[in-house]
């Protein structure tokens, strides 16, 4: 009897270790089957090497790899370290190495580490760095300036161009109602420093001037003229946008219109308008760009309400009551 019970008591046991195999048998997490052997456990999860590798482990999404250890997350895609930094994450226009850190980018589409603006010129007319990646290169004036290369292909330097430039601009505002100039108009190329010594109201951004002047007998004007000054190496597109802006100056001398300086600048702005908009060119978008950005209370803000004022009444109505707007 004794034996019996002591026979029942080992298979008691038996039964109770293969019971607790069993239930302790280990299963993947991904396919449901038994693991034997060494598997791997994610956030707690047991899983077949195989079912790890093929169906869990996260592949870069540029080489469609397996990736081990820290990489780079970019929205909801993964990337080794090295593609990440060879094929994903942007490249500096000027240097080509990975835009990490701190960077700019320009109107033009350009992005460049920030450390560039610091080391090369910009250019005064389209707002490039000066680069052979960007603008093939350029050059210094003597009058602190620099302009790129790719302005300087059509730099208005001569008595042609101008005389080119005059016929395109007045053309062009004629076609406005507004040809009322004299028959001779002189427009002479400065540098910045003669510029700043003919206008009392020279800033650095100025790029034209016009000097008007009269000659009065016993009281009555007797004569007048104006003498146009404009920037030397201008692009030709700015150089028309500029004598635009400088010819509406001498209309409105011309018909004795003394407006407040908002309204004034603004609307020989709209001069520059209608040359950018009829060139349509990339360059004429950013200049035009940059006049709508302006913040300055005359060239900026009364520009803009100027354009508005021409955009509802046309320039028919527009000038008509050009000496009443407020």
């Amino acid at each position: 009897m004794r034996i019996m019970q002591k026979a029942k008591l080992i298979s008691l046991i038996l039964f109770l270790i293969l019971t607790n195999q069993v239930s302790a048998q280990t299963q993947c997490t991904y396919c449901g089957e038994d693991i034997t052997g060494e598997y791997l456990i994610l956030d707690g999860k047991p899983y077949h090497q195989g079912c790890y590798r093929d169906h869990i482990q996260p592949k870069c999404d540029y080489c469609s790899e397996p990736i081990d250890g820290q990489h780079n997350v970019l929205g909801d895609k993964h990337y080794h370290s090295e593609c990440y930094l060879d094929h994903v994450v942007a490249k500096c226009n000027i240097c080509e190495e990975p835009l990490i850190g701190k960077y700019f980018s320009d109107l033009w589409g350009n992005s460049f580490h920030a450390y560039h603006s610091e080391q090369l010129p910009e250019c005064s007319t389209c707002g490039r760095l000066i680069s052979d990646p960007l603008t093939e290169g350029g050059f210094s004036l003597g009058d602190g300036r620099h302009i790129c290369s790719l302005c300087n292909y059509t730099s208005v330097i001569d008595d042609y161009q101008i005389e080119s430039s005059l016929r395109y601009v007045k053309r062009l505002l004629a076609s406005n109602y507004i040809d009322d100039f004299p028959s001779e108009i002189p427009i002479s190329l400065v540098d910045s420093q003669t510029l700043s010594s003919i206008s009392e109201t020279y800033t650095n951004e100025m790029q034209g001037f016009t000097d008007h002047n009269t000659k009065s007998r016993n009281g009555k004007i007797i004569s007048s003229s104006s003498h146009i000054y404009i920037l030397t190496n201008l692009p030709r597109t700015l150089f028309r946008a500029v004598l635009a802006h400088e010819l509406l100056h001498v209309y409105l001398f011309q018909n004795d219109l003394d407006l407040r300086s908002d309204i004034r600048e603004g609307f020989c702005n709209l001069g520059s308008e209608l040359v950018y908009e009829n060139d349509r060119s990339e360059f004429a978008k950013f200049r035009l760009a940059n006049m709508k950005a302006s913040l300055d209370p005359d060239y900026g803000v009364g520009y803009r309400k100027m354009s508005t004022l021409l955009y509802k009444k046309g320039w028919y109505q527009l000038l008509e009551t050009l000496a009443i707007i407020e």
